[in-house]
């Protein structure tokens, strides 16, 4: 992750966007403080708390039913870590 003054990213807009969608990822500093980051597109629903929070919990909704039809079976730390890790590969 590199880090750029705000007054950089203004005179290289252009530049900082190509590199942004290649994949690199900035943090914007102003008076030597960090006021924002640049990502690219792809990363943003790793971010978005409202996209994680949905994630996981349609992946407890997909334990609830695992055990539903199968009342014997209570998931496993080895179904939840299944569940974990698909959903990361699926993101």
């Amino acid at each position: 992750m590199r880090t750029i003054s705000a007054l950089e990213v203004r005179a290289k807009f252009g530049q900082v966007l190509d590199e942004a969608a290649a994949g690199e990822r900035f943090i914007v500093e102003r008076g030597g403080s960090g006021v924002a980051a640049i990502v690219p597109l792809a990363d943003l629903d790793k971010l978005d708390p409202d996209l994680l929070r949905a994630r996981r919990l349609a992946a407890v909704d997909r334990l609830v039913l695992m055990r539903r039809m199968d009342t014997e079976h209570r998931p496993t730390t080895e179904d939840i870590v299944r569940e974990i890790r698909a959903d990361r590969a699926s993101h």
